[in-house]
Formats: structure tokens, C-alpha cells, sequence
């Protein structure tokens, strides 16, 4: 049954519209426009999250009076696009469409915004953090900082032929194409969020092969040198998506935790 506290959006970016979802808290539980969470999914991903993780989180920060907006980037989901279009820049592009509907968006406060990344949706969220003046706080799942290392890795051994001969790779059953490559930008995540810090909250896998913890360690680097606050929880897991029945509770409520921490303008 659909919540009479969740409403489907349609928002424009250009021609195209990015599905996402926003559930708010109950009617007359709290005296305020709720504060708003944005959920940023990785490559590949949906605005449901590993494990419905995200789902949980906006159930979770409801009832804790903060409101959640979760979108499909374009190429994902049930966004327009193309999945071989998708690059660092309509990732950026589509969160910058989703932070200018806020104005627009009766019932939610958009001077008290939230972000939770998954993976590459950290890096854009880091790359874009500087143009959200209402931004109190982040909150980081296995984030990617430098995918340009991190390409270099994964693409040695006839990656780069690969790419050049058929004009994408397969990343995870999905055409990664080659103006991804060729376009991500220079500066890394960590240098983007340390121009605009903010409070941030990291979980990430102590063995996690597709993106190492050191990246996770990068934001946490780049934060305590700038004094901002922040907070790194190693989890003893390979896996990227870091899912199990514990690591979900556990992630959802400390982020959940985090996020009513910074968020709420009673505290």
C-alpha cells in the first residue's frame, strides 16, 4: 500500500525528468517544514539502494520528522536516458535539478538538506557540495573519491583496447561508454568536499575489492585537516554494497542517527 507520506516526482533536467520519490513525516507530527535527506545511488544503482537500504533510511528519518527525496540519476532506474550517456557531468547535473526543485517543493524546509551517497553518487554529491548553501551534513557509504585510479586499476589488461574497439565496457551488465572515461574530471572528491565542509559520516568495507577503503579513507583525511567533523566506521565485510541483515540495521541507524543530529533546528 502506497503511504499517503510518500509522493512520486517527476523532475526536469533539459528535455528528460528523473523519477524519484519523497516521503515525508506524517501530517502534524512536528510543528516545522521538515528538513530534507537526498539520496544519491552509485553507478548501476536505484534510488531503492543496496538491500532497499535507502527505502529504510526515508522510513527511519520520517518518523524521526526529517523528510527523504530519492531519485534515479538519468540512464538508471526509471529515469529518461541512457545508461551510455551517463557521465560525471549529467550526474552532476541531475543532482543540481533535484537541489533546484526544493524551492518548489511545499512542505519540506531547503535550508536544512541532508546528502547520503552510495559509492559514485559521494563523488557527485562532493563535486556539487559547494553550490548547496543549505547543506548541513553528509553521510558517505563505501564513496568512491578518485575514479580515476580507480579506472586505471580496473581497466589495465586490455580494458583500454576493449573500450576503444566497441566503445564501452560492462560494468555490472550495464554499457559503462567511453565519454565517462573520457570525461571524468581531474580533481578528487576529497579536495571538492574539503572547499565546502560539512559534518560527514563514512561507512565502508575494510575489504571492499571494488572500491578500496583507502578511497573511503581519502574523505576522512580531507575532512579532519579542514576541522570539520567527522566520523569513519571500518566494517568487517568484502563486499562493496556491505549487505547483510546487521550491516543494514546498523548502517540505517547510525546514519539515520547522524543525519537527526545535524538536521533537526531544535537540536
Amino acid at each position: 500500500m502506497i503511504r499517503d507520506t510518500d509522493t512520486f516526482l517527476h523532475i526536469p533536467v533539459g528535455r528528460q525528468h528523473l523519477a524519484a520519490s519523497l516521503t515525508r513525516p506524517r501530517p502534524g507530527t512536528s510543528p516545522f517544514a521538515p528538513p530534507v535527506v537526498i539520496c544519491c545511488h552509485g553507478l548501476t544503482g536505484t534510488r531503492q539502494g543496496s538491500s532497499y537500504r535507502f527505502v529504510a533510511l526515508a522510513r527511519r528519518l520520517a518518523a524521526d520528522r526529517i523528510a527523504t527525496l530519492r531519485f534515479d540519476f538519468r540512464g538508471c532506474g526509471e529515469s529518461d536516458g541512457d545508461f551510455r550517456e551517463v557521465t560525471a557531468a549529467t550526474c552532476r547535473e541531475d543532482l543540481a535539478a533535484v537541489i533546484a526543485t526544493l524551492d518548489r517543493t511545499p512542505g519540506i524546509d531547503p535550508t536544512r538538506i541532508g546528502i547520503v551517497g552510495s559509492s559514485f553518487g559521494c563523488f557527485t554529491a562532493a563535486h556539487n557540495a559547494t553550490t548547496m548553501p543549505g547543506l548541513r551534513c553528509l553521510a558517505f557509504w563505501a564513496p568512491v573519491s578518485d575514479p580515476r585510479a580507480l579506472s586505471q586499476r580496473d581497466m589495465a589488461g586490455g580494458g583500454w583496447d576493449f573500450l576503444n574497439e566497441h566503445g564501452y565496457v560492462d560494468h555490472h551488465g550495464l554499457p559503462l561508454a567511453k565519454p565517462f572515461f573520457d570525461t571524468l574530471p581531474e580533481r578528487d572528491g576529497p579536495t571538492c568536499l574539503a572547499e565546502s565542509p560539512r559534518p560527514l559520516l563514512i561507512h565502508h568495507g575494510t575489504g571492499d575489492q571494488q572500491v578500496p577503503i583507502e578511497q573511503g579513507r581519502a574523505y576522512e583525511a580531507a575532512m579532519q585537516s579542514c576541522g570539520s567533523e567527522v566520523q569513519m566506521h571500518a566494517l568487517e565485510t568484502k563486499d562493496h554494497g556491505m549487505r547483510s541483515v546487521v550491516l543494514n540495521e546498523q548502517i540505517v541507524t547510525e546514519t539515520a542517527d547522524w543525519m537527526r543530529r545535524f538536521l533537526h533546528p531544535d537540536r
